[in-house]
């Protein structure tokens, strides 16, 4: 092994140096279990994606006490929702509750504009279904549905895309709500269920449905306490010869193949 010089050494002490300073850099962008610094982040003041922000947050402030700062995964699912566009099909959500992220895709893409398209957005609006859940998750499905998903907001998040007339909700506990709805062709598909058993049954549904290209999003994959969720897709990915890219967000992201 060669040995390095003094003046090697010298050099990477000072970069070491550098970095150690660094960690007192106030982080530019500091939510949603995300910290960054000394990293180009101007797409959040771009002036769509700034202004569809603002409008987000203003339709959601009846519920939500306070407006959780998602800014940047809203920013990888409009990127992945743009990319969409470019080839044949429609968009799908697994798990809305308020469409925070789903509406901000609509804004950023001007979605009502988009005539030939529809977006799928399922969920019960009314909670996570703990059935077929192991205890470990059923156990943080409780405590979310008593934190956060404790009421029926279906009629709520109707009205946030009552502007978008090719947006249609569909209530109902997933799988079971997929039947019977033609979503045909499928460009952009979210999903965010919090439930192993309910996002993989989903996927065996719709994987069919989907184009070569779609883009794949996964809310909960990467984040702490959804190792469940994790496991599960990286075996249903490996038995379609896929993997998932795994992003700093705590999401997933999946290329269709």
């Amino acid at each position: 092994m060669k040995v390095p010089t003094a003046g090697q050494k010298s050099g990477a002490k000072g970069l070491l140096g550098l970095f150690r300073r660094r960690r007192s850099f106030r982080p530019l962008y500091a939510s949603d279990g995300l910290g960054v610094k000394r990293k180009n982040i101007s797409f959040m003041s771009e002036p769509v994606f700034e202004k569809a922000w603002a409008e987000v947050v203003q339709a959601n402030m009846p519920y939500w006490p306070e407006v959780p700062d998602i800014r940047w995964r809203a920013h990888v699912c409009v990127w992945a929702a743009s990319s969409a566009l470019q080839i044949e099909g429609n968009f799908v959500e697994l798990g809305v509750h308020t469409g925070i992220l789903s509406s901000m895709i609509c804004r950023c893409t001007d979605f009502a504009k988009h005539a030939d398209r529809r977006f799928f957005l399922f969920d019960t609006f009314t909670g996570i279904p703990g059935k077929g859940a192991s205890a470990e998750e059923a156990a943080e499905i409780a405590r979310r549905n008593a934190v956060m998903y404790h009421s029926d907001v279906y009629e709520f998040t109707k009205s946030v895309f009552a502007e978008f007339p090719n947006a249609q909700l569909v209530k109902g506990r997933l799988p079971g709500s997929l039947e019977g709805i033609e979503t045909g062709p499928i460009a952009y598909l979210s999903v965010d269920l919090n439930h192993a058993g309910a996002e993989i049954d989903s996927a065996k549904v719709l994987w069919p449905r989907l184009v070569p290209g779609a883009v794949i999003v996964l809310d909960d994959y990467a984040f702490a306490g959804h190792e469940e969720q994790y496991s599960a897709w990286n075996e249903f990915t490996a038995r379609h010869g896929l993997q998932i890219l795994t992003l700093p967000t705590g999401q997933g992201m999946i290329i269709k193949r």
